[in-house]
């Protein structure tokens, strides 16, 4: 037989552990009278166990298999003995396995996922702190997979726009390579066709030509006007080519001059000093370093000798210079 005890209003002040109330007991059975007071006796009265809620929002997220703790106070009676109380934890309408101790309970949920409500029990009092929501076990939650399943198909629709653009960009290229090749067949047929003619014609000018140097023989230069077009393209009438004409008393101490000039001349350390001396000026173009360079060899003329023994030198040097200067090697060849 289970009896709720009567609540306490007037003795009970916040912050005692106990409170001593006189009360007496009996039955009330078939008007039994001798019942009615069975016994009188003191009841040491506890607080009520009090539950702090489980969130702020008053659910708690759980993971599958961690336990519940129910945090709290006066869950176990300040009495001699140990007396301890029996709690009953229901985690929707599934109880779990509760541990107790001063200040907390600890629930080993059933293998549940979802939102529930957790009810208390203890003796006449039923208290919920909250709600608790385990999660499922799988890694990915709703959301989640949503979320993927939605990334999944926009990737697989930009990957097959790009093999459709792919694949219209490659029919045009193999279009493209086949207009191309096309074009280079008919130009190789046509360049063939203009060599087999122009093969024609040159054959027919050989021929020509071969019939003309039978009649009249290879035509040939004498080597003073092969010279003379080698060393001063263009100019017919050459001063070298005439008398030197002086006018007034000059005549004499000008050839005096170029005599003295020439024996300088055929002093090869003269020679090279006065070439690189007129390298060195800033005025001294190509075109005067060509008419000097074609006067130097028409008075050189009977020392073909010494005069490459000069262009040696001076072609070594330029090649000392060239790979100083890092230039073109073709600038080696410029007259």
């Amino acid at each position: 037989m289970n009896c709720f005890a009567p609540s306490l209003v007037a003795e009970y002040r916040p912050g005692l552990d106990t409170v001593k109330h006189a009360d007496e007991f009996g039955f009330i059975f078939n008007n039994v009278q001798t019942l009615l007071v069975y016994n009188k006796t003191i009841f040491l009265y506890y607080p009520n166990p009090y539950f702090e809620p489980l969130s702020t929002n008053g659910v708690l997220e759980q993971k599958p298999g961690s336990p519940i703790i129910l945090k709290g106070r006066n869950l176990v009676p300040h009495a001699s003995g140990g007396v301890k109380l029996n709690y009953t934890v229901l985690i929707g309408e599934t109880p779990c396995s509760v541990t107790v101790s001063e200040t907390q309970l600890l629930c080993e949920p059933p293998n549940l996922t979802g939102q529930y409500k957790v009810m208390v029990q203890v003796g006449g009092l039923h208290v919920s702190p909250g709600s608790v929501n385990i999660l499922s076990d799988s890694l990915l939650t709703l959301p989640a997979i949503v979320s993927i399943a939605a990334g999944g198909g926009l990737l697989l629709i930009i990957v097959i726009l790009v093999l459709i653009a792919y694949k219209r960009k490659s029919r045009e290229n193999d279009l493209t390579l086949k207009r191309l090749q096309m074009q280079m067949d008919n130009l190789e047929s046509r360049v063939a066709l203009e060599c087999k003619e122009a093969f024609a014609e040159l054959q027919t000018d050989i021929n020509e030509l071969t019939s003309d140097l039978d009649r009249a023989g290879i035509p040939h230069l004498d080597y003073r006007t092969y010279a003379m077009r080698v060393l001063f393209p263009g100019i017919e009438d050459h001063p070298v080519l005439r008398e030197l004409e002086v006018s007034g008393n000059g005549q004499l101490s000008t050839e005096k001059a170029l005599k003295l000039f020439a024996q300088l001349i055929n002093n090869k350390v003269f020679l090279l000093t006065f070439i690189r001396t007129l390298e060195l000026q800033r005025s001294f173009s190509m075109r005067d370093r060509g008419n000097v360079a074609s006067l130097i060899m028409t008075a050189l003329q009977g020392k073909l000798e010494y005069a490459t023994d000069v262009l040696k030198h001076l072609l070594s040097d330029l090649i000392d210079k060239n790979l100083e200067s890092k230039n073109h090697p073709k600038l080696l060849l410029r007259r």
